[in-house]
């Protein structure tokens, strides 16, 4: 895909030179690393981030493309935020309006007991989305910015690139810890002695921080989208409830669609365990099909996984490390990795030049054991 494509400049390959000592070494390059690299530079650190593969390779470009209000009132902070630093973003361009979020059930207390949202009968529902069954209440939400998943991402790298940041793809790297203080990181054969060290790895954070497995507050939740052809997709975002309640445990599979720019992402599952996605597309169509009917129709053209970084109470880690002076994580938003992780590098930036302090919600010390 297009936007998932880095300008070559930003990019240092396998066994090139690293610059010797960077302020600051960032491990992950997704959504929130590559914010936090862009904020840290532009502040006048300087910052080399090591990809293990390429920049938004995993979960920040194998979403469901769907910029959402998270409705938690820490992470709906950190969403606010990440739309202003969207909006301001060049080479991405965020809806000037919300699709709106549709959060189906056949129910009426099931929807009409969700807090937010204004209610919809299923007539309403038919009205404004006639692909949607005749049999469904709704409630309707003023969220839901749709975009191809990895374009924010990439955006947010070249803005990094151009404060002066270097990025490593294709080069796997771990914290180099010694006397209980990160002296910067192992890259292959290579120790890159840095400032500090933030490890923004997504779902695989807690491997990446404490391969021992001692420490283990954020872990992988698989999830599956499948890419499929309809003739008349929905304009709104369709979620079926209980998608927002990933941190409480759901049924391995649970109804989404999402369409940007054409594109329609049917989704998800909330797995343990890597799946095989092309064995899981027939089943998502058929979960699907009570909601929408024409899936049944619809076409699949292709299918990709992801690990969702899901954290013990499913509010991002940010912050030093217990233990260990210098090392920093920045991880653990679950499903809202799109819609808060810009904000959750600004803030990074901020406590990691000693600017602000973190929000007590927020801390990576709150799981110090």
């Amino acid at each position: 895909m297009a936007d998932r494509q880095v300008d070559h400049r930003l990019r240092r390959r396998g066994g090139r030179p690293l610059t010797g000592f960077p302020d600051v070494a960032i491990v992950g390059g997704g959504i929130v690393g590559c914010a936090a690299a862009a904020f840290l530079a532009e502040a006048g650190a300087r910052v080399e981030l090591f990809e293990q593969g390429q920049v938004a390779g995993a979960a920040s470009g194998r979403n469901s493309g769907s910029i959402q209000d998270p409705f938690e009132p820490v992470m709906r902070e950190l969403h606010t935020e990440t739309l202003d630093i969207l909006r301001e973003l060049d080479d991405f361009e965020l809806p000037r309006e919300p699709a709106g979020v549709l959060v189906l059930a056949r129910e009426r207390a099931v929807v009409e007991a969700l807090p937010e949202g204004e209610l919809l009968s299923p007539a309403e529902v038919r009205a404004l989305e006639p692909v949607v069954a005749p049999d469904l209440w709704a409630r309707r939400l003023d969220t839901g910015y749709p975009v191809q998943p990895a374009a924010a991402t990439v955006a947010l790298a070249r803005r990094a690139h151009r404060a002066g940041a270097l990025l490593h793809e294709g080069r796997a790297a771990w914290p180099w810890v010694l006397g209980g203080k990160a002296r910067g990181v192992l890259a292959g054969s290579e120790h890159c002695a840095a400032g500090s060290v933030l490890v923004a790895a997504g779902p695989w954070t807690s491997e990446v921080i404490d391969p021992a497995g001692a420490w283990q507050p954020i872990s992988p939740v698989w999830g599956v989208v499948v890419e499929v052809l309809m003739d008349a997709p929905p304009r709104h975002v369709l979620e079926q409830t209980g998608v927002d309640a990933l941190v409480e445990g759901v049924p391995e599979e649970l109804f989404s669609l999402v369409v940007a720019d054409g594109s329609v992402s049917l989704g998800s599952t909330f797995l343990s365990r890597e799946p095989d996605p092309a064995a899981w597309a027939g089943r998502l169509k058929r979960a699907g099909v009570p909601f929408v009917p024409a899936l049944e129709r619809a076409k699949v053209e292709r299918a990709r996984a992801c690990a969702r970084p899901v954290s013990l109470d499913g509010r991002p880690l940010i912050g030093q490390v217990p233990g260990v002076d210098g090392l920093w994580v920045a991880a653990g938003h679950g499903p809202w990795g799109l819609s808060t992780g810009p904000a959750t590098g600004r803030l990074t930036e901020d406590a990691l030049l000693g600017r602000a302090k973190l929000p007590p919600e927020l801390a990576a010390a709150r799981f110090a054991g």
